[in-house]
């Protein structure tokens, strides 16, 4: 799923978190709070209540105020990976299914790497699978990949709302959330991204599209069979169709992109053939994620 070599530059960049989290555990991130290692921080003057073993006393025989050490804290950072695997993510070729795979791949190894936890979630008919439980450290990347590789074939109907829900209602630990998904669910995205939000999540959104679907070929009469419901459609796509479809679609992406700008959503579209270190490395460390 990943090759040597570009697990070399994997070994380069971090998940970045863009506000402070509170993970797990220690571990050997820095956080941005005063807590309990041994690395020193800043002072603040003592107030009742404080625990007096803080207290600098060489501070205080010198000044005849008592004042407290603060340290920083390392913390560990939870990734949390949800992967749809609705029916509509088997498209495309390469599938989106597969580039979904993979930059999970390649977003777990860079968080264990770095002492980060991973879970792993697969989202399919309204449920949120945890297919693989948070863990650190390099030594859990064989157990990720084997959970990527038996994630099988994308199937069912796409219910982002009720798999958001699931996946909430195990309390995972709050953290990083990286959405891997085409999004196309009919009830609409805005709740259960809202949801995400919301609930203490620093979201982030990676829109798998297939190349096709942005630029499908015009074609005589056709019948059109919708990949999750088996119902079908048929439609002569001519100039005239091609060009409404287009627009509707990019409507459809300026949309999502407005949705999640307005509630601090990172959102990064990608195509399904795009070369997975340029959508790592690139589009994904402009847009923050990694860095």
């Amino acid at each position: 799923m990943l090759d040597a070599e570009f697990l070399k530059r994997l070994e380069r960049v971090s998940i970045v978190a863009r506000k402070s989290l509170k993970g797990i555990g220690q571990g050997e991130r820095r956080g941005k709070r005063a807590g309990g290692s041994v690395e020193f921080s800043d002072y603040r003057r003592y107030s009742p209540g404080d625990d007096t073993r803080r207290v600098d006393w060489y501070a205080y025989a010198r000044l005849e105020q008592m004042f407290l050490k603060l340290f920083v804290e390392e913390q560990d950072l939870a990734l949390h990976l949800l992967v749809d695997l609705s029916g509509s993510m088997e498209t495309g070729e390469p599938t989106k299914r597969l580039q979904a795979l993979q930059v999970a791949a390649a977003l777990g190894y860079v968080a264990l790497a770095a002492g980060d936890r991973v879970s792993l979630w697969l989202l399919r008919e309204g449920a949120a699978q945890r297919a693989f439980a948070p863990l650190r450290g390099r030594h859990a990347m064989p157990r990720l990949l084997t959970a990527l590789n038996d994630a099988g074939p994308a199937s069912g109907a796409t219910a982002l709302g009720a798999a958001v829900r699931s996946f909430l209602a195990r309390r995972p630990g709050r953290g990083v959330v990286v959405l891997l998904s085409d999004l196309l669910d009919p009830a609409g995205i805005q709740g259960p991204l809202e949801r995400l939000r919301y609930a203490g999540f620093e979201l982030h959104v990676l829109h798998v599209i297939a190349p096709e679907e942005r630029s499908p070929e015009i074609g005589a009469e056709v019948e059109l069979t919708d990949i999750e419901t088996q119902q079908t459609l048929a439609i002569s796509l001519d100039q005239r169709a091609i060009r409404a479809y287009k627009a509707a679609f990019e409507g459809f992406l300026q949309e999502t992109r407005e949705l999640c700008m307005r509630h601090g959503i990172s959102y990064v579209p990608a195509s399904s053939s795009d070369p997975l270190d340029e959508l790592v490395l690139g589009a994904l460390r402009r847009s923050s994620l990694v860095r």
